[in-house]
């Protein structure tokens, strides 16, 4: 009954938790997604949550935000709890069935919820992460490997305790997407935190990698024609796009899946805006955490400053904030004013935003300490801002967790002087509420006053938010669309989403590998089956194949390769019937033909997701000059433009 009442704020599990564990280890998921096809109806990588309001879930299952947690129950309590969720049976078919490789990251209160003394096996090389005393409690099992975790990993990964699990999946899964690890001998090696450590550090150049070639061509700061210069949908709302190192080899060999620079790096790829005439964004927005989150980036971001970074002229766009998600878990920032407000200045932003502290579910107990230091580090810092004369303009983000707490902060702001405010922690507020939070927000402020939303672009509610104030937004959620499920990959220019057709690399799939390790194929027929995959899907676009050949030679090999998936036969049928890349009229479309639509490493799927963001500019242009556009949605399309279910850009 609960749930129904909550319908609105249904998410994906795995988008639900902001604890430091689970946001380190989806880092980790993200680029092994990036990286990898996924090889089932979703992601080759599966992810299961073990939750203390449900039970065991998969993490694409949309669930409402609840009040749980095994952590402080009393033993008799947890173990009654825990069998009415049926958290034991449901481990236990889920480790039973087969697998490349599995990570168990469970804290010691979860490990005793799921009774793992009445495991008797699992189904593939697993490796369990966990503290010393429940290490103790854990069965000998064949593949089964126990990795225990103390102080001493925690201060050599240079992560807190309660976090060092999910570092650890993160690195692992990282070394996994990139191939400088191997799952075999993860399970295998006796030095697996030697292994982790040593992979977190490999070098372009050394083994596993392959080195990557500066192309200096590549190099090259855009022009602003006056098209784009003169939009006149500015005039109520711009787009600015998040940064997050989206780069692709403009020259990639699709025939032979060869990177024109060996490996990528930033000196030899492109961003999208390099790949179109002009930006299908107004702005970009580039927080502290992900600009400093290498050494290699944060030396060369610094060098340049964030214009000849990005290799945008001067008069492009680009709003800074400090990446709150990023320390989500500490007590405090970890930034001082000053030091944001010079960096700001020192790498030359046009906007920079407040130092904020995320209020959300997670941090109910502590969310008035996190809105007060909120408000006071928005107050200290436009107050050092103009003391200092800084020439960009300042943005005072504002926190809260009602329609009340927001327009309250934001009433204070423009008592303080502030021109510009960002509203935060809304990416996962029902369209609905955030309606109800800017009519009120909207009561208090004037209009000369600009508003930001973070993390949204909820295309259907644009035209809305431009009325009740908004002045711009950002979201990358339509990229990232495109290489995230099945069935929602593509986005034509009508407004209808599309199935990726997905191709997995003979030589890459950990499902492949296996498969000819176990001898139950050989190399030879696992590449032959991808040869003529990606022949017929070639040859289809030429004309020259029907398109009944094309489903069969596709079949076949997603059959041999994952023969326990459910089937996209019609899914695919439907992409390939409508060829949606053909009538686009966007510069990747046209080069690359379907090579955009095969869902089949980051040359593929961020082009894809890069042709996604050309269409949703057009769309939200559209929309925003009172046109109406029509989306052709099936019934699991609904969230569409980011419903509740919106990949978060910010948390």
């Amino acid at each position: 009954m609960r749930e129904a009442e909550l319908a609105e704020n249904l998410v994906d599990a795995e988008r639900l938790y902001s604890g430091q564990q689970h946001l380190r280890l989806m880092r980790g998921v993200e680029a092994f997604r990036s990286a990898y096809p996924p090889n089932g109806t979703g992601p080759s990588l599966d992810l299961h949550i073990l939750s203390a309001g449900y039970g065991l879930v998969p993490g694409d299952r949309h669930i409402a935000p609840y009040e749980a947690t095994f952590q402080g129950m009393k033993a008799k309590e947890l173990e009654s709890w825990a069998s009415q969720l049926q958290v034991a049976a449901s481990l236990r078919r889920c480790l039973d069935q087969p697998y490349d490789i599995g990570l168990v990251l469970l804290g010691d209160s979860y490990l005793k919820a799921c009774r793992l003394d009445e495991i008797e096996r699992v189904g593939g090389p697993t490796l369990l992460l966990c503290g010393k005393n429940a290490a103790g409690r854990i069965p000998k099992v064949a593949n089964l490997k126990v990795v225990i975790l103390t102080n001493e990993e925690a201060k050599r990964f240079s992560c807190g305790l309660v976090a060092l699990k999910g570092e650890m999946a993160s690195r692992i899964l990282h070394g996994l997407a990139d191939s400088t690890l191997d799952p075999l001998q993860l399970v295998n090696t006796d030095e697996l935190l030697d292994e982790i450590y040593r992979n977190n550090k490999v070098t372009p150049g050394t083994p596993g990698r392959r080195a990557a070639t500066p192309k200096p061509d590549v190099d090259q700061v855009i022009s602003l024609p006056d098209t784009w210069l003169q939009k006149p949908h500015r005039e109520k709302l711009s787009y600015f796009i998040p940064e997050w190192d989206d780069l692709v080899d403009r020259d990639f060999d699709f025939g032979n899946d060869i990177h024109s620079g060996g490996g990528g790096d930033w000196s030899n790829e492109v961003y999208a805006h390099q790949l179109y005439p002009e930006p299908n964004y107004d702005g970009i927005l580039i927080s502290k955490v992900v600009a400093e989150k290498s050494k290699r980036k944060k030396e060369r971001i610094n060098r340049l400053g964030v214009h000849r970074y990005l290799r945008v002229p001067r008069e492009f766009p680009i709003m800074g904030d400090c990446g709150a998600f990023g320390y989500i878990q500490e007590a405090v920032p970890p930034y001082s004013t000053e030091e944001i407000l010079d960096y700001y200045t020192r790498l030359d932003f046009d906007m920079g935003v407040s130092i904020d502290h995320l209020i959300v579910s997670a941090t109910e107990s502590v969310k008035q300490e996190r809105y007060g230091l909120t408000i006071a580090n928005a107050e200290e810092f436009l107050k050092e801002h103009r003391k200092a004369k800084l020439p960009w303009t300042p943005i005072g983000a504002v926190q809260g967790w009602d329609p009340k707490s927001y327009a309250a902060a934001a009433k204070d702001y423009v008592a303080m002087g502030y021109q510009y405010i960002g509203l935060g922690g809304l990416v996962r507020t029902s369209t609905r509420d955030i309606l109800e939070l800017l009519t009120a927000v909207h009561e208090v402020v004037p209009s000369n006053v600009k508003i930001h939303l973070f993390g949204l672009a909820r295309i259907d509610s644009m035209k809305t938010f431009s009325d009740l104030g908004v002045s711009s937004v950002d979201s990358a959620s339509l990229l990232r669309r495109a290489w995230m499920g099945t069935g929602q990959n593509y986005l034509s220019i009508e407004g209808k989403f599309f199935t990726a057709i997905r191709i997995p690399e003979a030589n890459k799939s950990f499902r492949a590998k296996r498969m000819v390790s176990e001898r139950r194929a050989s190399s030879s027929e696992v590449e032959k089956l991808e040869r003529i995959s990606l022949h017929a899907l070639r040859e289809y676009d030429a004309g020259r194949k029907n398109i009944d050949e094309v489903l069969d030679a596709v079949e076949e090999y997603d059959r041999l390769i994952t023969p326990d998936r459910d089937p996209t036969r019609t899914l695919i049928r439907e992409t390939l019937e409508a060829a949606p890349w053909k009538r686009c009229p966007c510069e990747i479309c046209k080069r690359d033909g379907i090579e955009v639509v095969i869902f089949r490493g980051n040359n593929r799927n961020r082009r894809r997701g890069f042709h996604n963001t050309y269409v949703f500019y057009r769309l939200l242009q559209k929309v925003l000059a009172g046109e109406a556009v029509s989306f052709k949605r099936k019934p699991d399309q609904l969230n569409l433009f980011g419903e509740p279910g919106e990949i978060s850009d910010e948390v």
